[in-house]
């Protein structure tokens, strides 16, 4: 008799565990089928393509059923297609990888279109619709025009000088650009002197010719940091409020990069 209950006991968990493993098999499927959905996400994705009137939204998707034709192509199509496009705003979504972002920004650049980075996290800016606010931020802008425009006179003696001797000691490009985010995440050209100025402890004038990014309005003499488009990628939704605000000279100038 307790030979036959042991029996039944064997019989009944051999029939749980096996119950239990094929529960775990189909959960560990199933994850796995996620996983490779993912990675095939992460590999295989393209453009979702929206005209709405003027503006061109430029989303991330890795359904096949949605990509666009410039999905696949390269650089040279691209700048082909854009030409034939009303659109003179572009949206491009933040998740799009960096050598694909700097290469819309470069052809809508060429083609006079004004670009803004799509972020992830929405609802983090807002209109600043206050009276008084606008006024401030009218005084701020003739501020800064005329003090970039008052220097940019006063020292171009220096520019001249700091240009030439880039250009024949340094054998250099005398401007470095780079992509950065601007207020409301319109990107803009940051404009510095060729970095090897460093090396003739002239480093604290590489940072002078933003006073043209001052003079165009896409940067102020105070401000936050002017984050690039890498930066730009990994803020935090919190960080996003800072994308309200002008980028500033002088939180560039604290820069120790």
């Amino acid at each position: 008799m307790v030979q036959k209950q042991r029996s039944i006991s064997v019989s009944l968990i051999s029939y749980l565990n096996s119950k239990k493993t094929a529960k775990e098999k189909a959960f560990a499927d199933k994850n796995d089928w996620n996983d490779r959905d993912i990675n095939c996400c992460n590999e295989n994705f393209g453009y979702k393509i929206k005209l709405n009137s003027e503006k061109l939204l430029v989303k991330r998707t890795c359904k096949p059923s949605q990509m666009h034709l410039l999905s696949n192509r390269g650089e040279e199509f691209l700048a082909e297609w854009l030409q034939f496009s009303p659109a003179t705003i572009v949206q491009i979504d933040s998740r799009i990888e960096l050598d694909k972002l700097n290469m819309w920004a470069n052809q809508c650049r060429r083609l006079g279109m004004i670009v803004f980075l799509r972020l992830s996290h929405k609802g983090r800016l807002y209109k600043n619709s206050h009276k008084l606010n606008k006024i401030n931020s009218l005084i701020k802008r003739w501020f800064d025009f005329f003090g970039a425009l008052t220097l940019l006179i006063i020292l171009s003696p220096l520019f001249i000088a700091l240009a030439l001797s880039i250009r024949i000691y340094l054998k250099k490009p005398i401007l470095q650009t780079e992509w950065c985010v601007g207020k409301k995440g319109k990107l803009f050209c940051i404009y510095n002197f060729d970095g090897n100025l460093k090396k003739v402890h002239l480093g604290s004038l590489i940072k002078l010719p933003q006073l043209f990014n001052v003079l165009k309005a896409d940067m102020s003499f105070v401000g936050r940091f002017p984050w690039s488009l890498a930066e730009a990628k990994t803020i935090s939704s919190l960080e996003q409020y800072d994308l309200n605000s002008v980028p500033g000279i002088t939180a560039s100038m604290a820069d120790k990069r």
